[in-house]
């Protein structure tokens, strides 16, 4: 178990009601720490161009500082009682690769070994209603790829990631599933054992706080920390414009492959046959 440092300040900022990813970057960035930030004040936001007078008054809000106090806390309880790591963008083993992306994570949590995350990576992703074929595939991928030392990432759903995270297991091999909830938070249900056995064998990772249920609108957020940590995508057996949409959201910075339903013993690049 890691916990970065100054955690209870960066767990603080983090609680405080909009202020998000990119204005705790900005403002951690200018003053060196998250100590400095909530020592200064409101006066931290004068360091930092673009800063309004409502996130001024946030950070000088004695009630809302209290209550992400208070909050950070039992979230520092929690951790400890669950054995969840904590890794903020400053501690030496958050992946270099996240620092590319747009609207890093500035915290993230973690359930395993967090070695893992400096390993080569890359993601497996695709339909929650792929065929058995589209399964077999996805699993055989990882199976072989992981027996190369390659970690896989994908997101812990039906269908393709299931497969992918099992075929990774099978060697067995690495495998980080990026969660659209709180680690401690089994999603979906019946992935509890799954879950259980990438936290032995891997990590299951979030950017989002202890006890976060799962909302739709996490997930394509979620996507960027698949992409941003891997070196390709592969996307498997995409059906509906919807996972489409998402499967370009994952691929962020990554180099995207896709294997088609209707032809998949072509691996393309990026829709192009390779």
């Amino acid at each position: 178990m890691w916990v970065c440092r100054e955690a209870e300040e960066w767990l603080t900022l983090s609680f405080l009601p909009g202020l998000g990813c990119s204005r705790i970057f900005q403002l951690v960035e200018a003053l060196g720490s998250p100590k400095e930030v909530l020592r200064l004040g409101s006066d931290a936001t004068k360091l930092c161009p673009g800063f309004g007078e409502r996130l001024a008054a946030l950070l000088s809000d004695a009630f809302a500082l209290a209550a992400a106090r208070k909050r950070a806390a039992r979230e520092l309880i929690l951790l400890e009682q669950q054995q969840v790591s904590l890794l903020s963008y400053q501690c030496p083993c958050y992946p270099s690769s996240l620092h590319k992306i747009d609207d890093k994570p500035v915290l993230l949590y973690l359930r395993g070994d967090e070695q893992v995350l400096q390993s080569p990576m890359l993601a497996i992703v695709g339909a929650r209603s792929a065929s058995t074929y589209g399964k077999r595939v996805s699993y055989e991928f990882a199976s072989a790829l992981a027996g190369c030392g390659i970690t896989i990432v994908s997101g812990a759903a039906y269908g393709v990631d299931a497969a992918a995270h099992l075929g990774a297991l099978s060697v067995p091999g690495a495998t980080i599933a990026v969660l659209g909830c709180g680690v401690d938070v089994p999603y979906p249900a019946s992935h509890k054992q799954l879950l259980d056995k990438i936290a032995e064998q891997g990590i299951v990772l979030s950017e989002y706080p202890m006890g976060t249920r799962p909302e739709s609108f996490r997930f394509p957020v979620r996507n960027r920390i698949i992409s941003g940590l891997s070196q390709a995508v592969l996307v498997v057996e995409i059906e509906r414009e919807l996972e489409h949409l998402h499967a370009r959201e994952a691929a962020g910075i990554a180099q995207l492959l896709y294997l088609r339903r209707d032809d998949a013993e072509v691996l393309c690049h990026d829709g192009q046959a390779a």
